[in-house]
């Protein structure tokens, strides 16, 4: 056995037994109700049972959950009266005490290590490398793709709904930027936190109507460009992180902009999605 395969294994027995210790010292925490839990980064079986999980059925556009006996495959009427700027939309959670709880002690407890829990339940519906179908090849010639110059054939593209830099600079980080990077991380595809900023300050959205969100974050955001450099999000597929979809406003924003930009096409993932309590989960 080499010498560098004998310092592994013994640093690797090492490790187990550190992380042994540690364990017994630190047990892993539920990261809502502060139980103890086998494994980190997961939830006690009593929280997990808890949590609103988003399935089918559910509008294939918009991931609004319909009614159990609705078919698949379907729109909702939303969507079909006022088509969103994005392509879909998915939430790994309903918005309620735990979710909720999960992201204030994030943003303002500033226990940034929840990000990687929120990721960690979003990745479902991020699809397989090997699933995924590559951005076309992309040319500026109106001529078959096969004779196309200049091709550029690019996976997804993760982009997290920016803050203003003033409030980044308050907070110290973005939560859907920390999210975003996890999803980059575990599935392997590009991040970009600098194409998509906010150009404008705004006042906070909670206590606002729908019509008054769309109004206040119309022209919050825009797309930097570089001068002398290729604009890299032609033809791309975006997926755009947030942490929760309340009325879309925000992500319909973000979204049109993207699309002027040159995106093909737009996924919009968040850790949790605001349910009118007249609608059944």
């Amino acid at each position: 056995m080499k010498a560098v395969d004998i310092l592994k294994k013994l640093l690797g027995t090492a490790y187990s037994g550190l992380r042994a210790v540690i364990d017994y010292a630190l047990p892993p925490r539920c990261p809502n109700c502060g139980a103890v839990i086998l494994a980190d980064h997961s939830f006690c079986v009593e929280c997990w049972q808890s949590l609103h999980f988003l399935v089918e059925p559910a509008c294939i556009q918009c991931g609004f959950p319909l009614p159990r006996d609705q078919q698949y495959e379907l729109r909702c009427g939303r969507c079909l009266q006022h088509p969103p700027a994005f392509d879909r939309m998915n939430a790994a959670v309903a918005y309620d005490e735990i979710s909720r709880t999960l992201i204030l002690r994030c943003k303002y407890g500033r226990q940034t290590m929840l990000a990687r829990d929120m990721a960690k339940l979003m990745m479902r519906f991020l699809p397989a490398k090997e699933d995924i179908q590559l951005s076309p090849p992309i040319t500026t010639e109106k001529t078959d793709l096969s004779d196309a110059v200049d091709v550029v054939s690019k996976p997804p593209l993760i982009i997290p709904v920016p803050l203003h830099r003033w409030r980044l600079w308050q907070r110290g980080f973005n939560q859907a930027g920390l999210i975003g990077q996890y999803l980059a991380k575990a599935s392997g595809y590009d991040y970009d936190c600098d194409s998509l900023y906010r150009s404008h300050s705004t006042k906070p959205l909670g206590h606002l109507t729908p019509k008054q969100r769309q109004e206040t974050v119309r022209k919050a955001f825009a797309i930097r460009t570089r001068k002398n450099q290729e604009n890299h999000l032609v033809g791309r597929d975006v997926i755009l992180v947030d942490d929760v979809f309340t009325s879309g406003a925000t992500t319909e924003s973000c979204a049109k902009l993207l699309k002027k930009a040159g995106v093909r096409s737009v996924h919009v993932l968040c850790w949790a999605r605001v349910i009118p309590k007249d609608s059944a989960l």
